[in-house]
């Protein structure tokens, strides 16, 4: 497991990646570049930041490999939603953080418990008669 979890942030605007979004046409898909792929479970708690409707301009986003897809118009990504996404990173990368940690925490566990067992096993063989 990963230990050492590098918060995901925004690094860039794609400006070459822009299209007209297929389901609204008065709209577009801008795409932000991440710093990282983000894993699946950093995914799905950035999803569920973005299920509430924070205002009246809320716009659908989501993850695409390493990008965020917002679509809407140009003009509100500065003036609405990064924002709103950076806010959805920090939770995501706050409960993905915890998550790392704890998974951590949970392996050293079973590590030293399994070590624990094979002292008791070496102890028991110097013990043992074959004979």
């Amino acid at each position: 497991m990963e230990t050492d979890f590098v918060d995901i942030k925004i690094v860039s605007l794609e400006d070459e990646m822009m299209v007209a979004s297929p389901k609204n046409p008065a709209l577009f898909y801008v795409y932000l570049k991440l710093s990282q792929t983000p894993p699946p479970l950093w995914q799905h708690h950035f999803k569920n930041s973005r299920k509430v409707s924070r205002h009246p301009h809320w716009r659908e986003a989501w993850i695409d490999r390493k990008f965020i897809v917002v679509e809407c118009l140009t003009d509100e990504l500065e003036k609405y939603h990064l924002a709103d996404l950076k806010q959805d990173i920090a939770v995501a990368n706050k409960a993905y953080g915890e998550h790392v940690r704890l998974q951590s925490h949970a392996e050293r566990q079973q590590s030293k418990a399994h070590l624990s067992e094979r002292e008791k096993l070496r102890d028991i063989k110097g013990r043992l008669n074959f004979d």
